[in-house]
């Protein structure tokens, strides 16, 4: 396993398990949002390297992860939080709109509901805001932290 030691615009350069460092165009990092710290896995095609973020799941809508953590579908994490918790504002936290959360909170009762309903379907037509990046499973570690 290697570690992501250092990162620029145009390269990243990754600590490999025997004390070596290699410097890699940035292209070359296979998952989105890299960062300083990342365990990875480096692998050589002939002269060029491909990076792969290590204990990533591939599908499925829950997953355990090699450090103890679990990974879950985001569109699942969304629905299910928007239905059982969208009256209480809960969804918009989730997404990371805090303002319009506490909002939600406060005066949801005053829409009868549609404000509810109108967030269900804008959870079901995938529109989450920024919170998530491009990522497709949110990833949380042993301690239930969201990880990303």
């Amino acid at each position: 396993m290697a570690e992501i030691l250092k990162i620029s615009e145009t390269e990243a350069k990754i600590g490999t398990d025997d004390g070596k460092v290699v410097t890699v165009p940035i292209a070359c990092v296979a998952y989105p949002d890299p960062r300083e710290g990342d365990d990875v896995n480096l692998y050589k095609d002939g002269n060029n390297y491909i990076v792969k973020k290590a204990g990533t799941t591939t599908g499925g809508i829950v997953g355990n992860e090699p450090d103890g953590g679990k990974s879950i579908n985001k569109h699942l994490f969304v629905w299910v939080g928007t239905f059982l918790f969208g009256g209480l504002g809960v969804d918009r936290f989730l997404r990371g709109q805090i303002g319009l959360g506490i909002c939600k909170l406060l005066f949801n009762w005053m829409t009868l509901g549609i404000w509810e309903l109108v967030d269900w379907i804008v959870a079901l037509t995938k529109a989450y805001g920024a919170a998530y990046g491009n990522v497709e499973n949110i990833t949380f570690d042993s301690k239930g932290n969201y990880t990303r």
